[in-house]
């Protein structure tokens, strides 16, 4: 790596908000290392299925690009009313210290960043757009083609998920496979983290990739006031890289983790944690599977990841509560994962099924998160589940498939967390907060996150846009940029000579610049 002084920022994590705020800043002038524990991904490889779905979340993904590389590109802004305090069956969804408005342009830059195809029109529960999608919906195949209709038909509103897939009316690299949901594309037509933003940011020049490093703490001045930079390892050596400027976004757990182990005697129980928030306010999705039958024999090897339905999202005539969203997952052979003497049986369903998500919103509360012990996570409480609701979700699915026409299958499991948010969440107030509005930690002048830590809720659609998009703002308040909700400017750190070699952190040639 560079000597000292090289970094104008140092990023701590390559997923949806490290990859994404890397492009920003590289693009604005500011030299960036970007820190990755794992490794670059084989380029072209073939998918291959992965537990991405509900990961252990003590082990989170570790490669360069991070989770995005594996999930089902379904690239959603969070409703209006998601920003706001809103009631649920099992307590409140709490308001954000930003509104849907100042974060709107922000959707619509990572919408083109990462080559969202959508539809503003299909989606009842759509928020406003200034501008549509960069590209028009994906259509379903000919074969769920039906089923859009009969659903339609019975007074529903299926509509297109958004995705960001390298497709461009047929003239990109996607070729639709059934495969996208738990996969690495082996054809680079999934636009991830990678893919879409930090190859990009390495061809300004002004990104040096430094992979298989860990940091292992964030380090702050002597007054604990201002940052000053990271110690990291790799192969077993540990060395100091200086920066004014640390952005942490290895995601949950590990960046709530990293802050709490970078303690010192000005910061005793971690950096942000002065109000005791640090791990805490945990929340996420309460998700689970519907199986709609839609062909006998077997269901043919096409593209799946097509609709949802979120005509319950804020409730129903029956019910006041929000219940979710209901969307189509891609083909994933699911049955591998279950006890054997389970397998026949779930690979049958599986053949001749959609496979369907059920996503509820899971609620954080003072108590869940992580609860540490020194600087190991000793437990986590999960986040509150409103069950009524989830089950009330499911049924729902389950009777609208079934009145198009379609038999569906509701496994009798309790929800799963998926989509995890919080931990190190964003807030006006630093007794409840670890970040303020600009995703800067309170209190630490040069420190930020930005992942899916600082989101104080997680709504009931897919979180990575948002992620996306509040790591564009945050790279704007970095350079110095002035924007509608906060009339404040920050000091801008521009390049001041010195270009880094794009190498890892072992000298090697990212797979990117082989080609």
């Amino acid at each position: 790596m560079a000597g000292a002084g090289a970094y104008d920022v140092i990023v701590v994590g390559s997923g949806a908000g490290g990859g994404t705020i890397a492009h920003r800043l590289t693009h604005e002038g500011m030299r960036v290392l970007l820190i990755e524990e794992g490794r670059w991904l084989q380029p072209g490889a073939h998918s291959r299925y992965i537990r991405h779905v509900h990961p252990d979340r003590t082990q989170p993904i570790a490669c360069v690009g991070g989770q995005t590389k594996f999930y089902g590109a379904a690239l959603y802004r969070l409703r209006e009313a998601d920003f706001e305090a809103v009631a649920h069956e099992a307590g409140v969804s709490p308001a954000w210290p930003i509104l849907y408005d100042d974060l709107e342009p922000y959707y619509d830059q990572a919408e083109r960043l990462y080559r969202v195809h959508g539809a503003t029109e299909a989606d009842p529960t759509e928020p406003p757009h200034a501008r549509a999608y960069p590209h028009g919906a994906i259509a379903s195949h000919p074969r769920i083609g039906g089923l859009v209709e009969q659903l339609a038909a019975t007074g529903l509103h299926p509509a297109p998920i958004p995705r960001a897939l390298d497709r461009r009316d047929g003239l990109g690299a996607c070729r639709m496979c059934p495969a996208c949901d738990a996969h690495q594309c082996g054809f680079d037509a999934k636009m991830d983290a990678e893919t879409a933003a930090i190859r990009p940011a390495m061809g300004t020049g002004r990104l040096t990739v430094a992979d298989g490093t860990r940091c292992v703490a964030v380090l702050t001045e002597s007054g604990g006031r201002g940052v000053r930079g990271v110690r990291v390892a790799c192969d077993g050596v540990e060395e100091e890289i200086a920066a004014g400027v640390v952005v942490v976004a290895g995601g949950v757990p590990r960046s709530a983790m990293l802050l709490r182990r970078s303690r010192t005697a000005k910061h005793r129980e971690g950096l942000g944690n002065a109000g005791g928030a640090l791990g805490r306010y945990l929340a996420g999705h309460s998700a689970g599977v519907v199986f709609p039958l839609v062909r006998w024999p077997e269901l043919a090897e096409i593209h799946t990841k097509s609709f949802s339905i979120n005509d319950y999202y804020h409730g129903s005539a029956e019910w006041p509560f929000p219940l979710g969203i209901i969307q189509t997952a891609g083909q994933m052979p699911f049955w591998t994962e279950l006890p054997r003497s389970l397998r026949p049986v779930a690979k049958a369903i599986g053949r001749h099924s959609l496979i369907c998500f059920c996503m509820s919103e899971a609620l954080p509360t003072r108590t869940s998160g992580l609860h540490f012990d020194g600087d190991a996570v000793s437990h986590t409480v999960e986040p509150t589940v409103s069950a009524v609701s989830f089950r009330r979700l499911t049924r729902l699915a389950t009777e609208a498939f079934r009145n198009a026409g379609y038999p569906c299958i509701a496994p009798p499991r309790a929800p799963q967390l998926w989509h995890q948010v919080g931990t190190a969440r964003m807030g006006l107030d630093a007794g409840d907060s670890v970040v303020d509005a600009d995703l800067q930690v309170h209190g630490i002048r040069g420190l930020y996150v930005a992942d899916a830590s600082v989101l104080p809720s997680a709504g009931a659609v897919n979180t990575s846009l948002t992620i996306m998009a509040l790591a564009l703002r945050c790279g704007d308040h970095i350079a110095g940029r002035r924007y509608a909700a906060f009339d404040r400017r920050v000091p801008a750190h521009r390049c001041a000579g010195g270009v880094p070699e794009l190498v890892g952190a072992r000298g090697e040639m990212p797979p990117s610049t082989r080609r």
